[in-house]
């Protein structure tokens, strides 16, 4: 008799509910120290197991078990917290040493934010998710929005445009940690058009569906952003070489025949977030749709096709509102306000309150801050911090890591599938010797740190 396959496991037994009853909100004073680079290891890899559960339809024991112990807002508080060290105590650290001989740990704390996110995008897909973030989730939406209004601002600057590898070859080490900083800047923000969808579509559940219907379409007009974000297209861009590359599971890579007749999952998650909003029944006490905004609703008709709506049939509804938008026939579309008599207003407005602890707890301290910090940051190479890099390593490439990496393991240049790995530190995959070549300019300073911290 044949054994039963034992599904792939981020998580030792027993270690799942340690972790997460352990959770806590944790200062920004002790970002770097031991306790939270041990936290930071836990988060990883409850991102890594609530996400192979979710793949591998297995039951979904990671979010059962965050919501039992109330720990989602947790997390909200966790993004937010790294948020502000990335606004205020990253730009110190900079300035204190401009050109870091190691980069590993500034970038550990960059790479927290994004294990967060990710861990809520999965988690949030649920209803009872929505529920038990409820006294929390106008800071999640704050925090979601600007990630996105910093989405469009990286592709304002020029991130989709290609980068040669002569360029990457002459990069300073602050050049290189602004280019890894923007880089999960952008995962981030791809994942947050997920969490500002499932907030949106659970307004009622969360249990302060006014506040949320407020910041949504008056604070923040998200429509008009993801509009937007709809014609700027940001899961695709075009590499050094001319060639299509697509983003997907937090890498750019080549696209496949089946990725180039399937809607993409952000485009999906971008079309059915705005078919939310505009669908919603509360749209008329919130949202006037002036001529400007008529304008760019009805442009976006043409790339509502035959195959998109026949991947995604609830696009349906939505392009006949922007038909029926287009012509002027809109539901009391009698005036320039809509028809609008008492715009929808909150007699309670629940406001977020997160960032602005975080901001105190900084004022007047992001010097000695950051100076506190470099010193968790420059590993010494004592035993202590070779046994903290060797566990982080760990984390990022094992085995479920891998798997999770849209089911193995990609080159790192060019997206195929890869079968080699670095020889020296462990952390990169390559289809053939030309790829590895190609990509080292890039590769480096990064390999020559694991290395000397990890021997």
């Amino acid at each position: 008799m044949a054994e039963k396959e034992v599904p792939l496991s981020a998580l030792d037994a027993g270690e799942l509910e340690l972790f997460i009853q352990s959770m806590t909100s944790w200062p920004i004073e002790a970002i770097g120290n031991q306790a939270w680079t041990d936290w930071h290891i836990r988060l990883q890899k409850l991102n890594q197991q609530a996400v192979l559960e979710a793949s591998t339809m297995q039951e979904e024991l990671t979010k059962e078990t965050l919501i039992s112990y109330g720990k989602l807002p947790n997390l909200v508080y966790e993004v937010i917290c790294i948020q502000v060290w990335r606004l205020k105590i990253y730009p110190q650290i900079m300035k204190l040493e401009p050109a870091p001989a190691n980069t590993f740990g500034i970038y550990m704390v960059l790479y927290h934010e994004a294990a967060a996110v990710g861990l809520l995008e999965t988690v949030l897909f649920h209803e009872d998710g929505a529920q038990c973030i409820s006294e929390v989730v106008i800071d999640l939406l704050n925090y979601a929005v600007d990630q996105l209004t910093a989405l469009v601002a990286l592709i304002n600057k020029g991130y989709l445009k290609p980068v040669t590898a002569k360029e990457l070859d002459c990069e300073t080490t602050p050049e290189e940690l602004e280019r890894q900083k923007n880089d999960l800047q952008f995962d981030i923000s791809m994942r947050c058009i997920s969490i500002v969808r499932y907030i949106a579509e659970h307004m009622e559940v969360a249990g302060v569906g006014a506040s949320i219907s407020t910041n949504l379409y008056k604070t923040f007009d998200v429509p008009s952003i993801l509009c937007h974000l709809l014609q700027l297209e940001p899961w695709k861009k075009v590499n050094d070489n001319g060639d299509l590359q697509i983003f997907n599971f937090g890498r750019w890579s080549k696209p496949s025949a089946d990725d180039l007749s399937q809607l993409h999952r952000s485009e999906a998650q971008l079309w059915l977030c705005l078919r939310q909003l505009l669908l919603e029944p509360r749209l008329s006490h919130y949202y006037t749709i002036d001529e400007c905004r008529r304008s760019a609703f009805c442009a976006l008709q043409a790339k509502l096709s035959d195959a998109v709506l026949d991947q995604v049939p609830p696009l349906g509804d939505l392009k006949m509102f922007l038909c029926r938008l287009a012509v002027g026939d809109y539901s009391s579309l009698h005036t320039r306000t809509n028809g609008v008599k008492n715009p929808g207003c909150t007699l309670i407005e629940v406001v977020p309150q997160i960032k602005e602890k975080y901001l105190k707890e900084v004022h007047k301290k992001t010097k000695t801050l950051a100076k506190a910090q470099l010193d968790h940051f420059n590993m010494d190479g004592s035993d202590a911090s070779r046994n903290m890099a060797k566990k982080l390593l760990e984390s990022y490439t094992s085995d479920a890591a891998l798997a999770l990496d849209s089911g193995g393991a990609k080159c790192a240049k060019c997206g195929d599938k890869a079968s080699k790995k670095c020889s020296r530190c462990k952390t990169e995959w390559y289809c053939g010797r030309e790829c590895q070549v190609k990509q080292w300019p890039k590769h480096k300073d990064i390999c020559d740190q694991f290395a000397k911290l990890c021997v």
